[in-house]
Order: C-alpha cells, then structure tokens, then sequence
C-alpha cells in the first residue's frame, strides 16, 4: 500500500513513471567542494527512489524534496559512475546534465541514515547499469526489481468463469458423456493432446485465479443472463428459507 501511494505521488511529478526499483526513506545530497576540499550540505533531503520509466531515460534516481519544490533528478545511462565511500554513494554528473550548475562535470554525495540502504541502492543501481549496458537494454525488464508485478487485467469472461469454478458450475451446459471409444482415440492422437494442452492450461489459470473486489462485480453482472448461475443461487436460496423455516416452526 505504501509502495502503490509512493508510485502515484511520483507519477504526478512525472507521468511516464510506471514503477519503483528501489527505494530509501531517508537520504541527503552532498557536494564535494575541490577548492575548499570538502563536502558541502546540499538543500536536498527526503525518500530517495530508483524508478522504471516508459520514455527515454528509462532509469532515474530521484530525491522528492523535502526542502524546496526542486527534486533531485538524475536520469541513469551505461555511463553512470558510482562508488560506495563511507558515509556515502558518490556519483558524478556529467557536463550538460540539467543537475549541473555552470555546464560543468560535478561530484556528488548521497548520504543515507543506514549504511544497509547505501549497499541496497548501490546494488540497485549496479543492476540497472548493467541492464542498460547490453544493447537494447533500455527495454529489458531489470532484474532488481523485487516489487510484485503489475497485476494481470481480467476481463469479463474471465471473471465469470473464474466464479463460476470457484462455485463448481461446469462451463459447459452439455452433460452428454463422450463415448470411451472416442476417448481412447483422442488420447492415442498426438495432435489432439497438442490442441487440448492450451485450453487445459488456461483452465486451470481461471480456476486459480483469485478475483478482487470489481472484478467480482463484473463476473456477478455478466452471470445475471445465466440460468446455471441463477439456479444455483435459487438452490442455496431455498435451502436457506427451509432451514429458517424449520427453526421457527414450533415443536410439539
């Protein structure tokens, strides 16, 4: 849940955000100052997240602000350097980077509450180097993402078979058994096993699946037409007023 209300506050900063890849609570920039020879507090500090985007750079690091509306935004190339000194993650940005100042290249430093999260991050972001370093690799999926995938869109036909099981009401409204010996000879077929493994399999997805709160709605409104799905409501209906019936009948 709180991944989920992360994601949706960085998609208003930026729509093409579709996922997160990692993530820290707490982290602050630094800057490493070569004429003084020492690092310098940036006004920049909050949750730092590693994020998947659908547009070109498909990877950035970014710092939401909690000190000005300006975030830090690093897009992630192949070229991206990094090491891990204690107590940071130091990286450079390149001349031209919108990150910056005075077009000229700069050393910096994020530094994190827990030296566990700074290996984490740096792990994180090796990862997606690599990925990026393998040709086409802007549109492979990272590796390092540990977030549970997107979950899969069910349609209405789904839905319904998928209650519809659950309830065991058979998806066929024939009853008429297949003769043994037609049985015998599908079996024996190896283009009819080929053909029949596809449905089983998908049968036995739907059977599994598991519906959400609106994809119920929309199996029970598509099951309304079904007189196998009304029968069966009527049934435990019945069932349910006997009973109560029953209770209520005084006894002699």
């Amino acid at each position: 849940a709180k991944r989920a209300a992360n994601l949706r506050v960085l998609q208003k900063t930026d729509p093409t955000t579709i996922d997160i890849i990692g993530s820290a609570p707490h982290a602050v920039l630094y800057e490493f100052n070569t004429s003084a020879v020492q690092w310098e507090k940036q006004n920049v500090e909050g949750s730092l997240f590693v994020t998947q985007h659908s547009q070109s750079p498909k990877y950035k690091i970014i710092v939401m602000n909690r000190n000005s509306k300006e975030n830090l935004e690093v897009p992630l190339a192949a070229s991206f350097q990094m090491q891990v000194r204690e107590p940071y993650l130091i990286f450079r940005l390149d001349k031209g980077d919108k990150q910056a100042a005075d077009d000229k290249q700069q050393i910096k430093g994020i530094w994190f509450h827990n030296g566990n999260e700074r290996q984490k991050i740096h792990d994180v972001l090796s990862k997606v180097v690599k990925t990026l370093s393998v040709p086409g690799g802007q549109e492979v999926q990272t590796k390092c993402q540990n977030a549970s995938p997107a979950p899969r869109t069910v349609s209405k036909k789904e839905a319904a078979a998928s209650l519809m099981a659950a309830l065991k009401i058979s998806g066929s409204s024939s009853t008429t058994p297949v003769p043994q010996q037609k049985q015998q000879q599908q079996v024996k077929t190896p283009t009819n096993v080929q053909q029949t493994q596809a449905p089983k399999e998908e049968e036995a997805t739907i059977q599994n699946m598991v519906l959400d709160k609106k994809s119920l709605q929309l199996s029970l409104m598509s099951l309304l037409n079904d007189d196998r799905f009304l029968d069966l409501i009527h049934a435990q209906y019945l069932k349910v007023a006997r009973a109560r019936e029953n209770n209520s009948t005084p006894k002699k």
